[in-house]
Formats: structure tokens, C-alpha cells, sequence
């Protein structure tokens, strides 16, 4: 079966004299020729794609259709912000807990995996019918809008939580850093697919756009979860039947023992909490800069275009570097840029160097933070790490989502122009501070890598940095 990877004993005795001179690629217990690995690679990167269309659709066209519905801004950040970290705070923390210590013949990721794609396309494909619910029972449409948000990340959290717990299970990390890349090439791919393409037709064919992307994703996940075969994994420790008081307590004693982890999730909650607030951005060159929604789409999607270009040369670099340092620069750069967004981005030109410079940075930062946890955190508790972040990153995301559209709409109307140096006028709305908000944001995840940075270097830095001893806690 293509991208088939089996047990490296078993691949080393089934060769002949010649093919065990081969190289062979190994992600714990499973072995890869270079073909076999090149089949993997291939299904999760086109997985990778599809994701980031489902995961990338809601947050760029949902603000623009509740907008048009008369959604204020603060609705705007509830629903778009707010729901999303809630249920990545309600699902992804107690799913990686489970599937890491699930073993089944298919594997402890790919059969929660099975199970949630075929929900996220129906919730997908349910999401522009907001008005058609709103008549059927009764609701508001904005009401309507929020409770099909709920359905579909709801299960969408499940999707991320396996779908970034099998990468980190069957890739080799001798080839992360470039696999990473080639995945944010195609991340990159599908972004520019929303933008350039899909975004100036929010309006006018959201039934079509949601629908199409629901087959994509069901096409997509389900050729994965058919091709793609996890190893087997070190038999969990047999214990007696545990509370969920006793759950709870092992969780947070394994999650929130070490420093270098907490730092991490700090890290991730500052980038990701500037990640909800990127959905306002839409707003500014239309708003302010009096562009269409069409050419917004197509001017901010050059960056991810021209990501495809620089990523596998990144990642190699980020192969040698390792992830920190890639991250470390990438950070105060999208800062700075952001920073100097408020007050230099007056039209077309300067908002396309603008989307250029902090699009390449975003997807460096974004790559090199994935690989950041896989290095950090405990590769047999990948996933319950992963999901404990989440909860730090969903809070943030909660209060960063309204407050800011709380901001935006008591703000709403205000309108001033500021003269800048070598700029000239410069026209001064609401939509506008989002910049500075954005700047601020990565700026206290700079100061985070500060810690994590400090913490590595305690615990072996470059040389002989090991994942910190889980604290078990009831003597399990």
C-alpha cells in the first residue's frame, strides 16, 4: 500500500543483499526506503493543504459574511476568536491526553482522525447556510452563524489535534526541518488559493467555496488516514481503572511541571493570539485605504507565493540552526514590520511591501514554532503537551478575540489624520491599531522565547538538550 512504513526490523530482515545497502529513514519504530518516505511526504503535505484551506477559510471569509449581516465588530471577534479557542480548549487538551495512550491496530492517531474528518465537512459545508438556520429555527443570524461555528471547530480542533500528533509519530526528525518547510509550502499554497481566488467571492459564492472545500477535505483526509500507517509505540503502563479527579491531576502534574514547557505554551499563545486578531486585518485596506475585497485578496497573497519559493531553502537552514534561533529571528521582524504597518501603509504599494514582509515572516515564525514543540516537549507525550498549551493559547485567544473588537467598535466612527515624517498625511481609523496590537503581540512572545531560550540552555542547550522526566503524579 503506498506510503506503507512498517516495523525496522521487519524491513531490514525482508531485504535482499542489495537493497539492505539502501539507506533507511527511520521515525521510531517505522523504517522508510527513500520511495516509501517520498509516498509519506506526499499524502501528508497534500493533507497539509487541505487543512490549511478548511482551517484558514473560516477566520478569512466568516468576518466579511457576518459583517454583511450586520455583525459588530465585537460578534465579529466572539465568533470568529472566542468559539475557536474554546473548543480547541473543550477537545484538543483531553484528545492528545487519550490518543497518546491509545493502542489499536490502526494506530493511537489515525482512528480519531477517520472519525472527525467526515464531520468537519458536513460542519463545513453547513457554515454559510446561517440564514437558512436562523428561519428553520427561529434564532438571529448571527446567533445561527455562532452555533454552526461551534459544530465545526468543535470537530476541526479534533482533525489539528491528530493530524500534528501523526506528523510528529511518523516523520523522521532527521527530516523535519524540510518536511516542515515542504508543509508550510503547501500551507502557503492553500492560503494563496483563499486569498487571491476565493476571498472577493465571500459574498456572492459562499455556498459553492464551503462546499468545495467540504469535498476537498473529505477527498483529502480519507486518502491519508487509507495510506499513511502509524508504528507501534512502547505498551502504556497497566494501571488500575483512575478517576477523572486522578486524569486530571496526572495531566496538569506531567503538562505544568517544567518551565521550558510553560515558556513554550506562552510562546504559541502570543503567536496565535495574534493569529485570531489577523482577521480584523481584512478590514483595514477596505475600510481605510478604500480597497476592494478582491484586490485585498490578491495583494496580501503574493506573500504566501512567494514563501513557496523560500521555504526549502528555510528549512534546510532551520535543519542547521534548529528551530529557536529560526523563531527568534522571525518574531522581532513580523514585530518591527507591524510596528512601522501603522504608520507607513498609506495605499497599494506600501500595503503589498507591508503583506510581503510580515507574510514571509509569519510563515517562518509559524514554521519554526511547529518544530520548536517537537524538539522541546517529550516525544511520548506529544500530543497531551500539545494539547496543554492549547489551553493557555485558548484563553489567551478568548480575551485577546473580543477585547480587540470591543476596541475596534468603541472606536468605531473615529477618524483622525496624522502628519508623518517621509510619509506625509496619513489617514488614522480604528482598523488601523490592529497593526500596533499585532506588533505588541509578538513582541511578548519575543520575551517568551527569552525564557524558553534560557531553560534549554539549562537543561543541555544545543549539544544535549533532553526533553525534562514526566512527573507522574499517584506514583503511576
Amino acid at each position: 500500500m503506498p506510503g506503507r512504513a512498517v516495523p525496522a526490523s521487519t524491513v531490514l530482515l525482508a531485504v535482499d543483499a542489495p537493497a539492505a545497502t539502501r539507506r533507511i529513514y527511520r521515525a521510531g519504530s517505522l523504517a522508510y526506503t527513500a520511495g516509501g518516505l517520498t509516498r509519506v511526504f506526499a499524502a501528508l503535505l497534500a493533507g497539509e493543504m487541505v487543512f490549511t484551506l478548511t482551517d484558514v477559510l473560516e477566520p478569512k471569509l466568516l468576518p466579511v459574511i457576518l459583517q454583511h449581516h450586520g455583525a459588530t465588530d465585537t460578534q465579529v471577534g466572539f465568533i470568529v476568536c472566542t468559539i475557536t479557542s474554546v473548543m480547541q480548549l473543550l477537545v484538543m487538551p483531553p484528545l492528545g491526553f487519550l490518543s497518546d495512550r491509545t493502542r489499536s491496530a490502526w494506530g493511537r492517531r489515525l482512528p480519531y482522525l477517520a472519525a472527525a474528518t467526515p464531520l468537519t465537512s458536513l460542519f463545513l459545508l453547513l457554515m454559510p447556510f446561517g440564514p437558512q438556520v436562523s428561519a428553520w429555527c427561529g434564532l438571529s443570524v448571527i446567533v445561527s452563524f455562532a452555533l454552526l461555528a461551534v459544530c465545526y471547530r468543535g470537530v476541526q480542533a479534533g482533525s489539528n489535534c491528530m493530524f500534528f500528533g501523526l506528523i510528529t509519530d511518523v516523520v523522521p526528525t532527521t527530516h523535519m526541518g524540510r518536511f516542515l518547510a515542504l508543509f508550510r509550502v503547501f500551507g502557503a499554497a492553500g492560503t494563496f488559493v483563499v486569498g487571491y481566488w476565493l476571498i472577493g467571492g465571500a459574498l456572492d459564492r459562499a455556498k459553492a467555496i464551503f462546499a468545495a472545500i467540504a469535498v476537498l477535505n473529505l477527498i483529502g483526509f480519507g486518502a491519508l488516514c487509507l495510506t499513511v500507517r502509524e508504528g507501534t509505540y512502547p505498551p502504556t503502563a497497566s494501571a488500575p481503572r483512575r478517576s477523572l479527579r486522578t486524569a486530571i491531576a496526572e495531566f496538569v502534574s506531567q503538562s505544568f511541571g517544567e518551565p521550558v514547557y510553560v515558556w513554550t505554551y506562552i510562546v504559541r499563545t502570543c503567536l496565535y493570539s495574534a493569529l485570531a486578531l489577523s482577521s480584523f486585518l481584512v478590514f483595514f485596506p477596505q475600510h481605510e485605504l478604500g480597497m476592494s475585497l478582491d484586490r485585498y485578496g490578491k495583494l496580501s497573497s503574493w506573500s504566501s507565493l512567494g514563501w513557496v519559493a523560500l521555504a526549502f531553502p528555510v528549512g534546510l537552514l532551520m535543519d542547521r540552526w534548529g528551530s529557536l534561533r529560526m523563531i527568534w529571528h522571525g518574531v522581532w521582524v513580523i514585530a518591527a514590520a507591524y510596528a512601522a504597518s501603522f504608520l507607513f501603509v498609506v495605499g497599494d504599494v506600501t500595503f503589498l511591501v507591508s503583506s510581503c514582509v510580515t507574510g514571509l515572516a509569519f510563515w517562518i515564525v509559524m514554521l519554526a514554532q511547529l518544530k520548536l514543540t517537537q524538539e522541546i516537549f517529550h516525544p511520548l507525550r506529544y500530543s497531551q503537551l500539545a494539547g496543554a498549551g492549547t489551553i493557555l493559547q485558548s484563553i489567551g485567544v478568548m480575551v485577546a478575540g473580543p477585547a480587540a473588537g470591543w476596541m475596534l467598535q468603541a472606536l468605531h466612527g473615529w477618524h483622525s489624520i496624522w502628519q508623518v515624517p517621509w510619509v506625509g498625511s496619513v489617514s488614522v481609523g480604528p482598523y488601523r491599531f490592529v497593526n500596533l496590537l499585532l506588533a505588541a503581540l509578538y513582541g511578548l512572545a519575543w520575551f517568551a522565547l527569552l525564557q524558553v531560550r534560557r531553560h534549554w540552555r539549562r537543561l543541555g542547550g544545543p549539544a544535549a538538550y533532553a526533553a525534562p522526566a514526566l512527573i507522574v503524579s499517584h506514583g503511576k
